[in-house]
C-alpha cells in the first residue's frame, strides 16, 4: 500500500514540475527570445532555454522547472526499476522454494534436436561386439516393428483361449506372443525359449546360442485404454541356461515400449542405449549411455494394497506425498519403469505381503528390467532381503518376485522404510 502511494505522489510531483514549467516559460521568457506560441512544442522550448542559458543570459524560471521534472523523472525511473529488479528476485526465489505447479513438477524434457542421429547399425557395430549377438538383436527389434503395425491396426478385444494360468487373453497378446515364438522357432541364435503367456522352457535350435525368456505384452489390462505398453526380453547365455541362473548372468536384455512412438531400451557392451522407430521402419538412436541419478521426486508405487498389510509401505508414501514427490503411475510396468531413463531419475515400488503378494515374474520381467537399471546406474532390491535382484536364483520359469527399482537412494530408503534394513 505505502510502495502504491509512492508512485502516486511522483507522479504528481512530475506533474506539476511539468506544468510549471510550460508556464512559466510562456510567462517569464530569456532575454532576446521571442515569447514561443501556446501551440510551439515543447521540444522548441527546451532548445530554447538550453540555448540561452549557455550564452550567459539570465536562466529562465521556466528552465529550471523543466531540468527539475527531468531530475525527478529520472529518480522514479530508477526507483522503479530498482523495484521490478528486487521483486524479480523474489519471484525466482519463491519459483524455485515453493513452485509446485505443473511446469515444476511435471519433469519437462530438456532434450535438443540433433543434426545427425546414428543409425542402430551404426551403434552395433562399434558398442556390441558379439556378432551372434547382434544377430539376435537385429531378429528381436524386426520382431517388435512387427507388433508396432499389429497395435496400430488390431482392436483389443478377448481372445477364445486362456493363458496357462487360466487369465483370459486379449488379441493383442495372441498375436504378439505368436510374432515372438515364429522368431524363437525359426531363429539360428535361439536354442530354448520361453513365454510369460507359457511359463515353460520350449527347446528350439539344436545348435542355437541363447536362451529367450519374454514377456509379449505387459500391461494387458491397461491396453484396450490405449496407454503404452510394451514387450519385455531377457537373454541368456546356453552356457548358464535359464533354471538355476541369475539376472546378473543375462548376456542382454531389452524393453521396448509402444506408445505414441515406439521405443526400445536395451543393454550394449557399455551401457544403456534408447533407439526410436523411425520412417520406413528404421531404428535411430535417441539416447546413449543412458545415466539414472541417485536421488529423485518421481514415484511409481504398485500394489498399494499392501500398504494395509505392512506399515513400512504405508509410511514410505506417506513420505512421498509429504515431500511433493511428483507421482508418475500408469499400472504397466514397461512405462512405469522406462520413464527412468527418460527423466533420468525416478522409483518404482512393488513389495509384497500376505494378503497382497507380489506377482511380478523373476525371468520374464524383474531380472530382464533389473539389468538395465543397474547398468544405467540405478539400484534394485528383491524387496524381501533388500539385495539386488539380479542376485536371486530363478528356481522355478513362472517364479514371482517383489521389487523396488530405480534411483539408488529412493531404493535405499524403501530398504529402510519397508524392509527396515540399514543402507549397505
Amino acid at each position: 500500500m505505502w510502495s502504491l502511494r509512492r508512485e502516486r505522489c511522483l507522479f504528481v510531483v512530475m506533474a506539476v514540475c511539468l506544468a510549471c514549467s510550460l508556464g512559466l516559460s510562456f510567462i517569464v521568457p530569456p532575454a532576446g527570445v521571442q515569447q514561443p506560441s501556446f501551440r510551439a512544442p515543447l521540444r522548441n522550448v527546451l532548445v530554447d532555454d538550453t540555448s540561452s542559458t549557455l550564452a550567459g543570459s539570465t536562466p529562465n524560471l521556466g528552465s529550471v522547472a523543466c531540468f527539475t521534472c527531468l531530475a525527478v523523472m529520472g529518480l522514479a525511473a530508477a526507483m522503479h526499476r530498482r523495484k521490478a529488479c528486487q521483486k524479480g528476485q523474489s519471484l525466482v526465489a519463491l519459483k524455485a522454494d515453493e513452485a509446485y505447479g505443473a511446469s515444476h513438477t511435471s519433469f519437462y524434457t530438456d532434450a535438443v534436436a540433433k543434426d545427425k542421429y546414428d543409425t542402430l547399425e551404426e551403434v552395433l557395430a562399434t558398442k556390441l561386439k558379439d556378432d551372434k549377438l547382434k544377430g539376435m538383436v537385429n531378429e528381436l527389434l524386426d520382431a517388435c516393428v512387427k507388433i508396432t503395425e499389429a497395435l496400430r491396426v488390431n482392436l483389443v478385444t478377448v481372445n477364445d483361449a486362456s493363458n496357462a494360468f487360466g487369465d483370459t487373453q486379449l488379441t493383442v497378446d495372441v498375436i504378439a506372443d505368436d510374432l515372438l515364438w515364429d522368431l524363437a522357432k525359426t531363429s539360428k541364435y535361439v536354442c530354448e525359449a520361453s513365454s510369460e503367456e507359457e511359463p515353460e522352457i520350449v527347446k528350439t535350435c539344436p545348435d542355437g546360442q541363447y536362451v529367450l525368456c519374454w514377456d509379449p505384452l505387459d500391461g494387458s489390462s491397461i491396453v484396450d485404454n490405449n496407454w503404452a505398453v510394451g514387450t519385455i526380453v531377457g537373454v541368456w547365455d546356453k552356457s548358464t541356461g535359464l533354471i538355476g541362473a541369475t539376472g546378473r548372468d543375462q548376456v542382454m536384455s531389452l524393453v521396448t515400449l509402444y506408445g505414441p512412438r515406439t521405443t526400445v531400451f536395451m543393454t550394449l557392451d557399455d551401457g544403456v542405449y534408447e533407439f526410436t522407430l523411425g520412417p520406413g521402419n528404421q531404428w535411430i538412436c535417441s539416447q546413449d549411455q543412458i545415466q539414472i541419478k541417485t536421488e529423485c521426486k518421481i514415484f511409481a508405487p504398485a500394489n498399494m494394497r499392501a500398504a494395509q498389510d505392512v506399515e513400512g509401505y504405508s509410511k514410505l508414501i506417506d513420505h512421498y506425498m509429504t515431500n511433493k514427490y511428483t507421482l508418475r503411475y500408469s499400472g504397466g510396468l514397461v512405462p512405469d519403469v522406462c520413464q527412468q531413463f527418460t527423466k533420468k531419475q525416478g522409483v518404482f515400488t512393488n513389495p509384497t505381503s500376505k494378503s497382497s503378494p507380489a506377482k511380478l515374474r523373476l525371468a520374464f520381467e524383474a531380472a530382464p528390467f533389473g539389468r538395465l537399471v543397474e547398468m544405467a546406474g540405478g539400484k534394485t532390491s528383491d524387496g524381501v532381503t533388500g539385495k539386488s535382484i539380479l542376485d536371486v536364483k530363478i528356481e522355478a520359469v513362472d517364479q514371482r518376485t517383489a521389487l523396488a527399482i530405480g534411483s539408488a537412494a529412493e531404493v535405499d530408503r524403501f530398504n529402510s522404510t519397508v524392509l527396515q534394513l540399514q543402507a549397505a
